[in-house]
């Protein structure tokens, strides 16, 4: 034989295990939500290993180049022309190559043509809003487009 129900309780009794559920899936999307973010983040994880030294075929004979040595990369075709005080040393890779192998807190790409070192930044010039001019160390004027000034005060707040 069974209890006669009363509404109200029956009504409250329900209301309670309704929010059970929801607290109990709510807990399941968090963890699921964490568990994605920590997928996610161990995924993104920054390289840290950037070369150090690049080669620099050149005939018979291969020259090491210190990428910190680098003041500025040059876009030639199929080639890259790495300027290197008083040298210019050309590496058959493509800027674009370059722009992924290199450190993006050190290189950055300021025009489609031309990757800076910011330790060799000593002015950024700017003309009108989408125009400007890097200023190197020494004394050389590299074109800056409105992307690559972005790109260069993004690097340099960080």
């Amino acid at each position: 034989m069974t209890k006669p129900v009363e509404p109200e309780r029956l009504k409250a009794a329900l209301i309670r295990v309704k929010e059970r559920i929801a607290s109990q899936a709510a807990l399941m999307t968090q963890e699921q939500l964490k568990s994605i973010l920590a997928a996610l983040n161990e995924g993104s994880v920054e390289r840290q290993e950037y070369p150090r030294r690049l080669v620099i075929p050149n005939g018979t004979k291969d020259s090491f180049v210190n990428v910190d040595d680098i003041e500025w990369i040059e876009a030639a075709d199929y080639y890259s022309c790495l300027h290197v005080g008083a040298k210019n040393l050309m590496l058959r890779e493509t800027i674009k190559e370059l722009a992924n192998t290199l450190n993006p807190k050190k290189f950055v790409r300021v025009h489609r043509s031309a990757i800076v070192n910011i330790d060799h930044v000593r002015e950024i010039l700017r003309e009108g809003r989408n125009e400007g001019w890097v200023l190197l160390a020494n004394g050389h004027r590299l074109k800056m487009s409105k992307a690559g000034w972005q790109s260069l005060l993004a690097v340099s707040r960080g």
